[in-house]
């Protein structure tokens, strides 16, 4: 199997993305994010996020559940910015960043090719790419995971 394409994200929007993960979370809850990238120009480069509270404002319960209208405005919101999704970012609250058994049977964007991040210990601390879990979508309800370096290899700093 082809390794997929890494995204490029810029050390600024990264920090930025994790602090609002880490307050929105309140330190005792799960958030997340839909990161987007240019339909067409770079089309692997993170150029904005959208948390999922903003598209739902009772997605984190503790856990997260984003109802079907959320991702009717996350569609507007791509099409209007000529941007789409590439990822989602989620927290888990200890330090694994493996997924569990409902990240797995329940993809945020059932697209193979999709990325899911896990970024662990609720944002607390700024974690590099290689501290996150980098799961990539197969398609029937299926992933590649990778860890360490593997991770650091798809979820790139960048400058631009």
């Amino acid at each position: 199997m082809a390794s997929p394409e890494p995204l490029h994200i810029n050390r600024p929007m990264w920090a930025d993305l994790i602090r609002d993960l880490e307050r929105r979370g309140l330190g005792m809850r799960e958030s997340g994010a839909f990161l987007l990238a240019s339909s067409i120009e770079h089309p692997r480069r993170v150029v904005d996020f959208i948390p999922f509270d903003e598209l739902d404002p009772h997605a984190l319960n503790g856990a997260i559940s984003i109802r079907g209208e959320a991702f009717g405005r996350l569609w507007t919101i791509c099409t209007d910015r000529g941007l789409r999704v590439v990822a989602d970012v989620h927290t888990h609250p200890g330090a694994s960043v493996r997924q569990s058994t409902t990240d797995q049977r329940n993809p945020m964007i059932a697209i193979a090719g999709h990325f899911g991040v896990i970024v662990p210990r609720f944002a607390q601390k700024q974690p590099e790419p290689r501290e996150t879990g980098v799961h990539v979508y197969q398609g029937d309800r299926t992933w590649v995971s990778h860890y360490g370096e593997q991770a650091a290899q798809l979820l790139r700093y960048t400058s631009w």
